[in-house]
C-alpha cells in the first residue's frame, strides 16, 4: 500500500486544476458569511467603534472615500475587523458541524476565537513573539488534524483566527475590554445568522446552511501527538518557515513578504499531491487575477473597479471547495483593486507584485516540502523494496562460512 506521503506518478498539471464537481457551489453559505460578516460590521459601529479624528483627516488621500462621499476607508474598517473575523469563523465553524451540534460548536469556535484575538494581542507588539506564536499555532495545525477529535477542529480554527488577528494587524491597537467586546460581537452576529437560517429551513425548508453529515470515529487508537513521520516533520516545517515569515514580516510590515507568507502556507497541504494541486492552482489562480483586474482598470474608473472586485470576491467563494484557482483568482482581483484604488490607481504595479510574491512563496514552499517531508519517504521506499544483498559464495561453495 502506497503511504500517503508519496507523490502520485499520475499527476499532472491539467489534473491539479481539474474542478471537484462533486463538490456543490458555496452560495448559501457565501450568503450566510456575507451576512454576518455584515451584521458584525454594523453592530461594531453602532457599538461606537470609530476611527480616531486624526483619521478623518486623511480620509482625503484616498479616493473612494473622496469619491464615494462616505465615511469609508481602511481607519473604520480596521475599527470593526475582528468583529467580522469572528463572526465569519463562528458561521464556518457551526457549518461544518452535524445539525444537533451546530449551535455548541459556535459557542466553542466562539471561545477559540476569543483566545486567538488576546493571544495576537499578546503576541504581535514584538516580531519575536509574533513570529514564534505563529510557528506555534501553526506547528500544532497538522499534529492536531492527525490526532482528530476536538482537537482536530479547535487548533485549526485558533491557528486561523491567529493568522487573521496577527498578521493583518487588526489586534494590534486594541486593548483587553474592547477585544471582548468584538468577540461577543462576532458572535452575537453569527448566532443572528444561524437563528434566521434555522427558521428559514423551519418555515420553507431551503437550507440557507448545509451542515456537515456525523462522521464515524475511525477505527483502531488514535496515533500519538507527537508521533514520528511525514505529519510531524510538516509540522516542524510549517512551525520553522511560517514563524520566521510572520516575525519578519511583523518587523517590516512589507507586503511582499505578507504575500508570500500566505502562499507558503497555502501550499503546506497533508500529502504531496495536495500540496503540488494547491500551489498549481495558486498561481493560475493569482495569475488569471491579476491579468482580468490590471486589464479592466484600464477601461473603468477606480470606482467600477473595486466593486467588481468586491463582487468577483463573492463569486470566488461560491467556488471554494469546487476549484480553488476559482477562488483565489478572485481573491486577486479584489486584493489588486483595493490596494491599487488607495495607492492612486496604481493596478498594475500592484497585479505585478501579487505575481512575483506568489512565485516567490511557491519556489520555497515546493522546494521545502520536497526535501522535508517527500524526500525521506521516496528514500524509504526505495530501501524497502530493493532486493536483500546476498553474501558471496566462499570458494568451497558454502555460503553461510563466515568472509575473512
Amino acid at each position: 500500500m502506497e503511504s500517503s506521503a508519496l507523490p502520485s506518478k499520475h499527476r499532472t498539471l491539467r489534473g491539479a486544476l481539474k474542478p471537484n464537481r462533486q463538490l456543490p457551489l458555496l452560495w448559501p453559505e457565501a450568503i450566510a458569511t456575507f451576512a454576518a460578516m455584515f451584521l458584525a460590521g454594523w453592530f461594531a459601529w453602532l457599538a461606537g467603534y470609530r476611527p480616531p479624528d486624526a483619521a478623518r483627516l486623511i480620509q482625503g488621500h484616498f479616493r473612494l472615500g473622496e469619491q464615494l462621499n462616505f465615511e469609508y476607508e481602511l481607519f473604520v474598517v480596521g475599527k470593526v475587523l475582528p468583529a467580522v473575523i469572528v463572526a465569519m469563523f463562528v458561521l464556518f465553524a457551526a457549518a461544518m458541524a452535524p445539525r444537533e451540534r451546530s449551535a455548541v460548536t459556535a459557542a466553542v469556535a466562539g471561545l477559540v476565537m476569543l483566545a486567538s484575538l488576546l493571544l495576537a494581542w499578546a503576541a504581535v507588539k514584538n516580531p519575536v513573539t509574533a513570529g514564534l506564536a505563529m510557528g506555534v499555532v501553526m506547528g500544532l495545525w497538522p499534529l492536531a488534524q492527525r490526532r482528530g477529535g476536538a482537537l482536530g477542529g479547535i487548533i485549526p480554527l485558533a491557528a486561523c483566527g491567529y493568522f487573521f488577528f496577527a498578521v493583518v494587524g487588526v489586534a494590534k491597537h486594541l486593548d483587553t475590554g474592547e477585544i471582548f467586546a468584538q468577540a461577543g460581537i462576532g458572535v452575537g452576529a453569527a448566532f443572528v445568522v444561524i437563528v434566521a437560517a434555522w427558521v428559514i429551513r423551519r418555515t420553507t425548508g431551503f437550507a440557507f446552511i448545509r451542515h456537515m453529515p456525523k462522521r464515524p470515529a475511525p477505527p483502531g487508537p488514535r496515533p500519538a501527538f507527537f508521533a514520528r513521520g511525514p505529519q510531524l516533520r510538516r509540522a516542524a516545517l510549517m512551525f520553522v518557515l511560517l514563524g520566521i515569515s510572520a516575525g519578519l514580516y511583523a518587523a517590516t510590515k512589507d507586503h511582499n513578504v505578507f504575500w508570500v507568507l500566505v502562499t507558503i502556507w497555502v501550499v503546506m497541504q497533508p500529502t504531496p499531491d495536495a500540496a503540488f494541486n494547491r500551489g498549481i492552482k495558486r498561481i493560475v489562480g493569482v495569475l488569471a487575477g491579476c491579468l482580468i483586474i490590471a486589464g479592466i482598470a484600464q477601461v473603468a474608473t477606480p470606482e467600477v473597479t473595486v466593486t467588481i472586485g468586491f463582487v468577483l470576491l463573492f463569486t470566488g467563494l461560491l467556488w471554494y471547495l469546487r476549484n480553488y484557482a476559482i477562488y483565489v483568482g478572485a481573491l486577486t482581483m479584489f486584493t489588486v483593486a483595493l490596494h491599487g484604488d488607495l495607492q492612486h490607481m496604481t493596478f498594475g504595479h500592484w497585479a505585478w507584485l501579487r505575481f512575483i510574491d506568489t512565485l516567490i512563496g511557491l519556489a520555497i514552499a515546493f522546494l521545502a516540502y520536497y526535501l522535508v517531508i517527500t524526500l525521506p519517504e521516496v528514500m524509504r521506499a526505495r530501501r524497502a523494496t530493493d532486493p536483500p544483498v546476498q553474501p558471496e559464495p566462499t570458494p568451497s561453495g558454502d555460503a553461510s562460512a563466515p568472509a575473512e
